[in-house]
């Protein structure tokens, strides 16, 4: 184990004491969630979808059985120094093995518990202590869409040395983000040939000439948001979202749409969300919703109108947002949130965030070997389950 106060300021487990606590919906009251709003301005590692603003209305919304609890670390102070969604697994891998695991709706992906700037070792370390209680029975913790930094990765590892155990990694995939590795024009001469620019140069001209062309940001006041809010869901809803099977449009449901409009305003408000439009005329062809959680930024929700398809609005929209992050400074990381393979944003976006499952047992070496017979029994139904096809 480091000894963080070397070069992180890290508190270390045990210097003081740290209480753990479980709260439902209901006990979030203003007291708390302005504890909540303090966290967020103070992380370790930003996660603006655990934000007091977004995951709240989240909670309000798509939290229909209120089964979603939050795990809560505090300091003797009641200062909160950590804080995470969490739902019970009754089953893994087609087995009867409790465990808690990080709640990830669809609309959310970041799965980073908030750890608070010089706490995160301290509060992980409380926070596996809680777990060798076997809160609710549970056997493991599941951490899921966890971007496995090398912050983060020192965070987890050392907290799990010091607890006696290591964590098992179910899954690892490399996320498109963008990094001021490069100015923009060495970025899009890398992504893209120059038959592929020209040919996106000629779609920009005779996209213009339907009519007036032009980028905007939208202002983030409560009409502006409100309204855009409404124009990307008539956009979305008249795309491919909203039939592909894969693209959890927000049109599933009304509770849908109602935890869009309330986390956009919420967070429009905070300073945290922002809207960039290519426009025609007075029409939105291409709209992208953008978080920001200290320096970091996460593309949230993206859609063009598919009448102008053959003008690649989405690709313009994103080259568009690229040349504004890189000219923008301060900015340290723009997470695309897109699955990896993606056949634009791969290509432009040439840095790679791992994006891991985690599955970390209790301290009780039972609990340790069912997890790892729970990853042999699904590793082997995925192999007979690939050579069947």
């Amino acid at each position: 184990m480091r000894d963080y106060r070397t070069d992180e300021m890290d508190v270390l487990p045990g210097e003081e004491i740290l209480t753990v606590s479980v709260l439902a919906r209901d006990d979030l009251d203003s007291g708390f969630r302005d504890m909540w709003r303090g966290l967020d301005d103070d992380l370790a590692v930003p996660n603006p979808f655990f934000s007091e603003w977004f995951l709240g209305s989240a909670l309000d919304y798509l939290d229909a059985e209120d089964a979603i609890r939050l795990c809560c670390v505090t300091r003797a102070n009641g200062d909160l120094v950590a804080l995470f969604p969490f739902e019970i697994g009754a089953r893994y891998a087609r087995l009867p093995l409790c465990h808690i695991k990080i709640w990830q709706h669809s609309h959310a992906c970041n799965g980073m518990p908030l750890l608070r700037k010089g706490w995160g070792f301290a509060a992980f370390s409380a926070i596996l202590d809680w777990l060798d209680e076997r809160p609710f029975g549970a056997r493991f913790l599941r951490l899921a869409q966890l971007p496995y930094d090398a912050p983060v990765e020192r965070i987890v590892n050392d907290a799990c040395a010091l607890a006696h155990r290591a964590p098992r990694e179910q899954s690892r995939v490399g996320r498109a983000v963008l990094t001021a590795a490069k100015g923009y024009g060495a970025l899009v001469a890398g992504a893209m040939s120059g038959k592929k620019y020209r040919d996106l140069r000629r779609q920009e001209r005779r996209f213009g000439e339907l009519g007036a062309a032009r980028f905007i940001d939208l202002p983030t006041s409560d009409m502006a948001i409100a309204q855009a809010t409404e124009d990307f869901l008539e956009l979305e809803d008249a795309g491919w979202k909203a039939t592909a099977p894969h693209g959890e449009s927000l049109a599933c449901s009304e509770e849908e749409r109602m935890f869009f409009r309330e986390a956009m305003r919420r967070g429009a408000y905070e300073g945290a969300v922002s809207c960039l439009v290519l426009a025609l005329d007075l029409e939105m062809t291409a709209m992208l919703f953008t978080l920001r959680s200290g320096r970091n930024l996460s593309a949230f929700r993206t859609s063009y109108d598919k009448r102008h398809a053959a003008y690649s609005p989405g690709i313009r929209l994103l080259m568009e947002a690229t040349r504004r992050t890189l000219d923008e400074p301060g900015t340290a990381l723009f997470d695309s949130c897109a699955r990896p393979g993606h056949p634009v944003v791969d290509r432009l976006w040439p840095g790679r965030l791992p994006i891991v499952q985690l599955n970390i047992p209790t301290r009780h070496a039972g609990d340790a070997a069912l997890l790892d017979l729970a990853v042999i029994v699904e590793r082997t139904r995925q192999r007979v389950i690939a050579r069947q096809a």
